[in-house]
């Protein structure tokens, strides 16, 4: 398989995690500040904001 194809595939596959953890940060009852701040760690490093807001973000009411 070509190695260019597979980079792509894990840039996609980290967009749709930094999407989805963006997205969830957004709908939740955090305030402003918080959600700017989680926001920017997820957005600066996708795969680890993604996870540690996965493991210590607040949950959906």
């Amino acid at each position: 398989m070509n190695t260019n194809f597979i980079i792509v595939l894990g840039g996609l596959a980290l967009l749709l995690l930094a999407l989805s953890a963006i997205s969830s940060i957004v709908q939740s009852t955090e305030s402003r500040s918080h959600k700017t701040s989680w926001i920017a760690l997820v957005a600066l490093v996708p795969l680890v904001g993604w996870a540690i807001w996965w493991r210590k973000g607040p949950r959906r009411p």
